[in-house]
């Protein structure tokens, strides 16, 4: 498991695999849990990580996002640039660059109604996952929303057709990690067919100043009433 930065290898490892169209990852089809979650959500930004060809990216600003979209591979970034090219240049921005250097690209906003991750952070461990949980949260404004999915981890050698078949994070990893600075409202398991893995969809949200001070209160009453 990578648990730093993503490294050259990976990156001349997906390149290779646009350049050859071997993409089992983008169905052109944006998933129906993101069509669902914006069929009830107002339009607002949003940051897709990994964005790979712009799918996820072209069905937001269908519906009057303005999103912008960040992959490390100019391959993935050119086919994108070119699938968005009916939509006004104002609605969105692609950035390759990467993803867990988002410090590093002060173009980003700070105010995100919501952030997509679709099987892109899950490769990091350790500090690598704490580091981008961090970067995701100051991203989001309060009550903004990031969708997550992410592969369960495997044990090396047990999908062929993948080569980051270990990579992936357990459940619980996701609960306390970025359950640390955003609230975990749900999550799916299932099984992705395409990498042959276990798999869950989270959906977690940046706390609001009342979430914080309803948390304290309910504290509070908890503590006096072990008092008593």
């Amino acid at each position: 498991m990578f648990d730093g930065s993503m490294t050259q290898d990976r990156h001349a490892l997906f390149s290779e695999r646009y350049a050859s169209g071997d993409m089992p990852w983008d169905s052109g089809i944006t998933p129906p849990e993101i069509i669902e979650l914006l069929a009830l959500l107002p339009a607002g930004y949003a940051l897709d990580l990994g964005c790979g060809a712009g799918t996820v990216i072209r069905d937001l600003l269908k519906r009057g996002w303005r999103a912008d979209g960040v992959d490390f591979a100019q391959r993935a970034i050119d086919i994108a640039r070119a699938k968005l090219s009916e939509f006004p240049p104002e609605s969105h921005r692609l950035f390759r660059h990467d993803v867990t250097r988002l410090d590093d690209l002060p173009a980003l906003r700070r105010d995100y109604n919501l952030i997509i991750d679709i099987g892109c952070g899950h490769t990091l461990g350790g500090d690598g996952m704490a580091n981008y949980a961090s970067a995701v949260s100051a991203r989001l404004a309060p009550g903004g929303i990031f969708m997550l999915y992410a592969s369960h981890p495997r044990p090396a050698g047990q999908c062929p057709r993948d080569p980051e078949s270990t990579v992936g994070w357990a459940p619980r990893q996701v609960a306390e990690v970025f359950g640390a600075q955003l609230g975990l409202h749900w999550e799916q398991r299932g099984d992705d067919q395409a990498i042959g893995a276990s798999v869950s969809w989270y959906k977690l949200r940046k706390r609001t100043i009342i979430d914080s001070r309803q948390e304290d209160m309910g504290s509070d009453r908890l503590h006096e009433r072990k008092r008593r």
